[in-house]
């Protein structure tokens, strides 16, 4: 099994959520026999595990082992994710329904013939399951026995200390493994793999945030916003500089005084800007914090109207559709982007 990244803050809740529907799917089937009790009980013990780490209240300064511990957490997707296409190879009537929305996903779990499954594949589930639950709970003790002691250790000392008590839960952990364990050392040597997958994801992901958080602040700060006015042309500002709304409007407006009315545009708010990546309108009304970030790449645009739209003159349409580069008139649709 191989360690994938590309995660998202996303697939941690995304875990929760598949969890408690496979759990609420397979006690509403109806089915019975000891290898399916036992296989509900892995999964609860396992949503307890994730909810747990969701509900854990963390200092400022754990951040980075908390990302990391909630990425290790989501790596019981790809189990699930697994043990669903061996089900279809032997059911193919379930079709793609699991990888779909959550009552669908539900329903598709309920469909599951548990006596057609093989029993070394449902075997190999819960112990996967159980590596799953066994390594979350292992990180979790780790990180909360790092935060009585989290504000009197150097940065260095403490990734140092970390390390040291997660091997320290690690072996505890296995101990208790081999003892709970009675179905041979194939299904324990792959639980193992899953802690030890689990671990490495949390120690490489840890590492990834050092970096990060060592990172001198005056770089990010250095990021202007890339804004590209309603010439097309840059006009990149730092958030140091401009620390306000009517700040960011004084410079616009300035920006655009030699052409024809936009200046008069802007102040009557006949504008837009939007963030280039998500098409997200910012609102200047609201608060400055909010509106924009270091590196964020935003688009400016004028808006014009037409006189049926707002209750304007036809006299007025004179002024306000005329593009304040190249005296174009608007042509178009209403609420449409043009571009001149």
């Amino acid at each position: 099994m191989s360690v994938g990244f590309g995660f998202s803050a996303g697939d941690f809740i995304a875990a929760i959520k598949l969890v408690g529907t496979v759990i609420d799917a397979l006690r509403s089937s109806g089915q019975a026999g000891s290898e399916y009790r036992e296989l509900v009980s892995q999964l609860l013990s396992l949503e307890t595990a994730l909810v747990q780490v969701k509900d854990f209240e963390f200092e400022e300064t754990q951040y980075a082992e908390v990302v990391a511990l909630r990425q290790a957490g989501a790596q019981c997707l790809r189990t699930i994710d697994d043990f669903w296409t061996k089900a279809q190879k032997y059911q193919p009537s379930l079709g793609n329904t699991a990888t779909k929305g959550g009552r669908r996903v539900k329903n598709g779990w309920m469909r599951i013939r548990w006596v057609v499954c093989r029993t070394e594949d449902v075997a190999q589930f819960k112990a996967d399951l159980m590596g799953h639950t066994q390594s979350i709970l292992l990180l979790l003790a780790t990180v909360q026995r790092s935060t009585s002691d989290i504000h009197d250790q150097r940065q260095d000392t403490r990734y140092k200390t970390l390390a040291a008590k997660m091997q320290e839960g690690y072996f505890g952990c296995m101990n208790r493994l081999t003892a709970v364990f009675d179905q041979g050392k194939e299904l324990l040597a792959s639980t193992a793999q899953i802690l030890s997958i689990n671990v490495k994801v949390f120690q490489i992901v840890l590492q990834i945030q050092d970096v990060l958080t060592k990172i001198p602040g005056q770089v990010e700060r250095q990021q202007p916003v890339f804004l590209i006015d309603a010439l097309g042309k840059p006009s990149p500002f730092h958030l140091e500089f401009v620390r306000s709304s009517e700040a960011l409007l004084a410079v616009l407006k300035a920006n655009l005084k030699h052409y024809g009315n936009a200046p008069a545009k802007i102040d009557k708010g006949q504008f837009t800007l939007e963030d280039s990546t998500t098409s997200r309108s910012i609102n200047l009304n609201t608060e400055w914090e909010t509106c924009f970030y270091p590196g964020q790449r935003v688009d400016m645009s004028m808006v014009f109207y037409k006189p049926h739209d707002t209750g304007i003159h036809a006299h007025e349409i004179d002024v306000l559709s005329i593009c304040p580069r190249c005296n174009a008139r608007a042509e178009g649709g209403i609420r449409k982007l043009i571009k001149w």
